[in-house]
């Protein structure tokens, strides 16, 4: 593992309005827990500077000189979780963890790929499912990152975390069965056929019948019948 060396002052105060001026003055509030630890700390700049090298890398022992008027103390920490402001994503607080070099940890490291794999230059695509490996052992055996060959892989197949070796006493926790990467075939976008225009059916001819007289004014309209002419007699 990787191991870096940055400062530290111990923090008196603490509370929004110390860490706002922290912040103003180019400082990052943190803390460092563990076995009969719990400080609370500031990261000047330069300090800040050194963990953006390493990308706040969580694989990387750090050697924390933490400064406390004329004392000086030293701690082998990691870091555990990284605070971002919402709106500008900078790092606005830093939790470590103080370690042992000779006890085992369990830790993130990055999944690196070497090459280019067979089935995406035959037009598969690429997808990666895993970024990163949970993984134990003595902080100075553990690899700053796992790099995996992808070259060979064709369209249809995978590597899993089965397929990874670390060399070393470290041991792999992510469990074996999680695909890493895999080349599937590349999708095609199927054209979309206009449907054609249906033929609006035409509206049946609709024969009126003839409307029915009634029959009472059917019998108005008859002709009255002549009255019979009186005969002489």
């Amino acid at each position: 593992m990787e191991k870096v060396k940055i400062d530290a002052i111990l923090r008196e105060k603490s509370g929004k309005e110390v860490t706002k001026k922290l912040r103003k003055e180019g400082s990052i509030p943190a803390v460092i827990y563990g076995k009969e630890t719990n400080l609370s700390v500031q990261i000047p700049h330069q300090g800040l500077r050194t963990l953006k090298s390493i990308h706040f890398s969580e694989s990387t022992v750090i050697e924390m000189v933490v400064s406390n008027n004329k004392k000086h103390e030293t701690f082998p920490v990691i870091i555990k979780d990284i605070q971002h402001h919402p709106l500008t994503d900078e790092v606005i607080h830093l939790d470590f963890l103080k370690v042992s070099l000779k006890e085992k940890i369990t830790v993130h490291i990055p999944i690196v790929f070497r090459g280019e794999a067979k089935g995406a230059k035959e037009g598969g695509t690429l997808e990666q499912l895993l970024w990163e490996l949970e993984v134990e052992g003595l902080p100075m055996d553990i690899p700053e990152k796992v790099e995996i060959d992808i070259s060979g892989l064709e369209i249809g197949h995978s590597l899993h975390v089965s397929d990874v070796t670390i060399t070393g006493d470290v041991e792999i926790v992510t469990p074996a069965e999680d695909a890493i990467v895999t080349v599937s075939v590349k999708k095609v976008e199927e054209e979309v056929v206009p449907a054609e225009e249906e033929a609006v059916p035409q509206e049946p001819e609709v024969i009126k019948e003839k409307k029915e007289v009634p029959e009472e004014e059917g019998a108005k309209k008859e002709e009255k019948p002549k009255k019979e002419e009186k005969k002489e007699s």
